[in-house]
């Protein structure tokens, strides 16, 4: 068996992935002649070099939805494409994770050669493939100087190729200016100009280019010219699509992990043994990684200047040290996700906040070695089925506790518990950083017009429990950013989701078409400067659920679920637009699962509503009653929850319950019929399926029994 052909179990199934990454690498590339007598010591080397950076789309919706069939797509594309593709375009494959790959090249040209060989060979390979199996790669090329070290690669070069790839659509490439203009007269590739961009830890604005490949939307060719010297850029801020891609274990790494120990006879120890012996080792910060976004160096007087947080290794306290790699595997995706969950903060890599392990230290001290923010420490126990798994937020700057949790959870398998309790973490810190930070605004800059403190206030507005007034403070917030900096990505997504959500939760009695068309011409300006951008993705998806589009909405919603697995609102979109497909059984799966992720959520009423109002239509009242009570204990101005207890209370024939239900309805909502209860949103009721509109005709009864007029 070649090099080639092994590399997936050679990175999982040998003791020291890291010496097999390595035996790989020189393998497969000695006779290139890229290895110096420098590198091959030991010695960190430096070169100019042409960097391609590839990431598999989707990957969380590819593994969860079918793990052995994606690992099996995965292998035949490395064996059969991917990795001859490289070297025959004399690529030196500097790492490799679950779902990505940094590959080296001498020569720009032969980068963009494989890079649109890959992309050609993976359109091939995936034409007979069902859409929603389909592997795809974006991929970023950039020419940069590059530190070799230990036949790994470092350095600003290999940073903004990351920014590049993120930036690319799925199928798609984008490139520096520098490359394009290498390789203009040299092959037969038309690129469109993206102008430049301001991206996150890259010192310069950047020029952006993307090529034009066929099979693309964006399949319009269009020679390119000799680029500007300079061209004033769009105003952005740093765009979370433009965010480095993080290599930690992901879930398509994750399933070969289990299938090499499972072709080794080996039990879960060897995956553990091979997650920690993988690990990078331990240095200074001094020799920090600079590739990952939270490992990114930025000087420590900009750390100050935005949210900065530190994530310490979390502790074990089962007693055993064999469970260390469980606590640690927390603690390194958390990391990462919060990376994701703070796009416009500073987190700590990883490699830095596991110098702390097993320390006994100070947060202030913490705060003044690091020069961050917070601190975030927390504990896994193990007993027996059961993980508590215990975490407190603390503000360096005096050691004060600012807020503290815990999550307890069965024990199940490893990846399955690590995803639960990672999504749950970085999903409640990241809101409860977001909210701290907010009131620091106000109490710190409480006239302040700047751009970073209206768009902190005005996410903080959309994240508590909505209601009417909720909405119109975080749209005039979100208004008064676009006055500062006209198409910002952050004003341009929060003004819509206002609207947005004020048209589904029923806030407006009209002009419902209008605000809707106008979150749309918003959203897809934010898009368009920001593809990734997580609050327009939402936004897109509950726009698209009301206008009755369930397959572009469950779409969108995936699209979330890609970026920000720990996001329970995809989760509870999703359900309701099954649930308007007439599938409510279906959709309780996934209330449920958004419940497990955010069982604190500001927004979890959304999900709990949803929940009640599908046990209903399945004729289950009681557990109904359940969900709705508790959906009117997190947000007690949901009135359609109100109104949704007072059917079920009718279909037990609780009387007495059903009518002060509905009273207290109608004190939010007076006049409010059944032909007119829930008829233009959140989906107008002529869009919802036959068998939905069959179903709901159980909930008009509960209604009418309740006491509502007809």
């Amino acid at each position: 068996m070649s090099a080639v052909s092994r590399l997936p179990v050679v990175l999982i199934a040998e003791r020291d992935a890291p010496r097999a990454a390595e035996r790989y690498r020189s393998d497969g590339h000695k006779s290139d002649g890229q290895a110096s007598d420098g590198a091959a010591a030991g010695r960190p080397e430096r070169r100019l070099a042409a960097i391609l950076m590839a990431d598999v789309a989707g990957y969380s919706r590819l593994v969860g939805a079918d793990e052995h069939g994606t690992l099996k797509r995965w292998r035949a594309h490395w064996d059969e494409l991917i990795a001859p593709t490289i070297v025959a375009h004399h690529g030196r494959i500097a790492r490799v994770t679950g779902d990505g790959i940094l590959t080296e090249f001498a020569s720009v040209v032969n980068a963009v050669e494989c890079a649109v060989a890959l992309q050609a060979g993976m359109r091939t390979r995936n034409a007979a493939v069902a859409e929603a199996e389909r592997i795809r790669f974006r991929i970023g090329i950039n020419i940069g100087d590059v530190i070799i070290d230990r036949g790994d690669m470092w350095g600003e070069g290999v940073n903004l190729a990351a920014r590049l790839e993120a930036l690319a659509e799925p199928g798609g490439i984008c490139v520096s200016s520098r490359v394009a203009n290498e390789v203009a007269n040299k092959l037969p590739i038309a690129f469109e100009d993206l102008g430049l961009r301001r991206l996150k830890n890259i010192a310069r604005e950047v020029r952006i280019l993307r090529a034009r490949l066929p099979g693309l939307e964006t399949d319009t060719p269009a020679p390119i010219a000799a680029l500007p010297a300079a061209a004033p850029a769009a105003p952005t801020l740093a765009a979370p699509a433009a965010k480095t891609r993080r290599f930690r274990l992901r879930p398509t790494l994750r399933v070969l992990v289990i299938a090499a120990a499972a072709n080794a006879g080996a039990s879960l120890a060897v995956a553990a043994a091979w997650w920690l012996m993988s690990t990078p080792p331990r240095h200074t910060p001094a020799l920090e990684n600079p590739f990952a976004l939270a490992g990114t160096a930025e000087p420590a007087s900009e750390r100050l200047a935005v949210p900065s947080l530190v994530v310490l290794p979390f502790a074990n306290l089962s007693g055993e040290g064999k469970d260390d790699y469980i606590a640690d595997g927390i603690t390194d995706s958390l990391i990462s996700d919060l990376a994701r969950a703070l796009p416009d903060a500073f987190v700590v890599s990883r490699n830095t906040a596991f110098t702390y392990k097993n320390r006994s230290v100070d947060a202030r001290q913490v705060g003044r070695e690091l020069e961050v923010r917070y601190l975030l420490a927390g504990s896994v126990a193990l007993a027996g089925e059961q993980v508590r798994v215990n975490v407190e937020l603390l503000a360096t700057q005096d050691g004060s506790r600012l807020w503290a949790e815990r999550f307890d959870t069965e024990r199940m398998g490893l990846f399955q518990l690590q995803d639960e309790i990672v999504g749950r973490l970085s999903r409640a810190t990241g809101l409860k950083v977001l909210d701290i930070e907010a009131g620091r605004s106000v109490r710190e800059r409480p006239d302040s017009a700047e751009l970073v403190d209206l768009v902190l206030r005005g996410k903080a507005a959309l994240n508590r429990p909505s209601t009417p007034a909720s909405m119109q403070e975080a749209r005039a917030l979100f208004e008064h950013a676009l006055m500062a900096q006209p198409m910002n990505p952050d004003a341009l997504a929060g003004i819509a989701t206002t609207l947005v959500f004020e048209f589904i939760n029923g806030y407006v009695d009209t002009d419902g078409a209008e605000r809707l068309q106008r979150a749309e011409t918003l959203l897809a300006q934010a898009l368009a400067r920001a593809p990734h951008h997580l609050t327009a993705l939402k936004a897109r998806a509950a726009l698209k659920r009301a206008e009755g589009q369930f397959d572009d909405a469950i779409a969108g919603a995936e699209a979330v679920i890609a970026e920000h697995p720990g996001e329970p609102w995809a989760y509870k979109e999703i359900g309701l637009d099954m649930l308007y497909r007439g599938r409510a059984e279906e959709a309780l799966g996934w209330f449920d699962k958004a419940d497990r992720i955010g069982p604190r959520d500001p927004g979890r009423w959304t999900w709990l509503d949803g929940r009640g109002h599908a046990l209903i239509l399945l004729g289950r009242d009681e557990d109904a009653v359940r969900a709705l009570t508790a959906a009117l204990e997190a947000n007690p101005k949901s009135s359609s929850s109100r109104a949704f207890l007072a059917a079920a209370y009718a279909q037990l024939d609780r009387g007495t319950q059903a009518q002060a239900a509905l009273a207290a309805f109608n004190t939010e909502r007076p006049g409010t019929r059944i032909a007119t209860f829930r008829t233009r949103s959140p989906v107008p009721l002529a869009l919802t399926s036959a068998q939905y509109q069959q179903q709901y005709a159980r909930l008009r009864e509960g209604l009418r029994k309740a006491g509502m007029p007809e």
